[in-house]
């Protein structure tokens, strides 16, 4: 039997933190999409320059996010495999605007300073809660997460300081 055949579908419990963490990605999920909305009727350029790094950087997030894809499936949480899809969204949207002229701007700080608000808020939530995934210790559950907040901090401030 399979793994994902032993567990049914449900929603996870979530507290305090839990939601806040969710609250803040999901403004930036809204700035993403509101930066591809943008770039839709712009026209897209080959990236040199610190646009290969903000795509390098964004691009690592985003493949993170397509295997925590199949680790919602396999969890079967309602919630958190829905919050994972609209995290992938909101990533290749601001791909995609990353490869638009003029670009997003601002729109990439904003994006980048709440998705590391958000690693930054899961981070105290995995370490009061002792959180597991699955067989996982909960410090790599926890060094994972600052591993993307590592991420978003530099694409943070490759743009304030290197633009």
């Amino acid at each position: 039997m399979s793994a994902t055949s032993d567990r049914t579908w449900h929603v996870g419990e979530y507290d305090l933190l839990g939601w806040a963490e969710t609250a803040v990605k999901a403004v930036a999920f809204v700035v993403a999409y509101i930066a591809l909305v943008h770039a839709l009727d712009r026209s897209l350029h080959a990236p040199s320059g610190i646009r290969i790094v903000e795509l390098l950087l964004i691009g690592v997030a985003e493949l993170g996010l397509l295997a925590a894809i199949g680790d919602r499936l396999i969890e079967r949480e309602l919630i958190a495999i829905g919050f994972v899809v609209f995290n992938n969204v909101a990533h290749i949207g601001m791909l995609y605007a990353l490869l638009a002229v003029p670009g997003p701007g601002l729109l990439l700080s904003a994006f980048c300073g709440l998705m590391l608000g958000g690693e930054l808020i899961k981070i105290a939530w995995l370490r009061e809660t002792e959180y597991r995934v699955r067989d996982v210790a909960p410090m790599v559950v926890q060094g994972l997460v600052l591993g993307y907040a590592v991420l978003y901090l530099v694409a943070l401030l490759t743009w304030q300081f290197l633009k």
